[in-house]
């Protein structure tokens, strides 16, 4: 026996369904809001980004400072305390060897500042201070980093 179904009865059956999907105003509305949300966070989420590089870029410079130090530290415990054999300025060898210890590339060791520049005839510890570096500038690319007074400062 064959049924066949009439126009009713199609109608019976889809009277509990209910079109489920979006209008085109609702899809307006919902991009509209993303768009204004997205407008609102973007700049905010590039500050936190800028500001992660900065962070980044500090902790190289404390590396190359804590490398700079190792060395300043090694020629202090080598010398034989005599002004003659004092030298606490890094040559371009001992810059290329602090960037190695430090294990970053295309970095420049622009600047060191000294705890003292002069050394007295009181041997070598009264003059622990002219092996100590108490500041250091330092340039990444086209950031500059610079310890001073206790201070990283990142200029971009």
């Amino acid at each position: 026996m064959l049924l066949l179904s009439t126009k009713k009865e199609n109608r019976a059956c889809n009277f509990g369904r209910v079109n489920k999907g979006f209008t085109l105003v609702e899809m307006i509305v919902v991009m509209l809001i993303l768009t204004v949300l997205a407008a609102i966070l973007i700049p905010s989420l590039m500050g936190f980004i800028d500001e992660a590089k900065g962070k980044q870029h500090v902790l190289n410079a404390r590396s190359i400072y804590m490398s700079a130090q190792a060395i300043e530290s090694e020629k202090y415990a080598a010398w034989d305390g005599t002004i003659a054999n004092a030298h606490h300025n890094l040559s371009e060898a001992d810059k290329t060897r602090i960037v190695r210890m430090a294990d970053l590339e295309g970095v420049e060791i622009v600047d060191v500042v000294f705890e003292s520049d002069s050394i007295t005839e009181g041997g070598a510890s009264s003059n622990h201070g002219y092996f100590t570096i108490v500041g250091i500038t330092v340039k990444f690319d086209s950031v500059t980093v610079t310890l001073k007074d206790g201070v990283w400062t990142v200029l971009q």
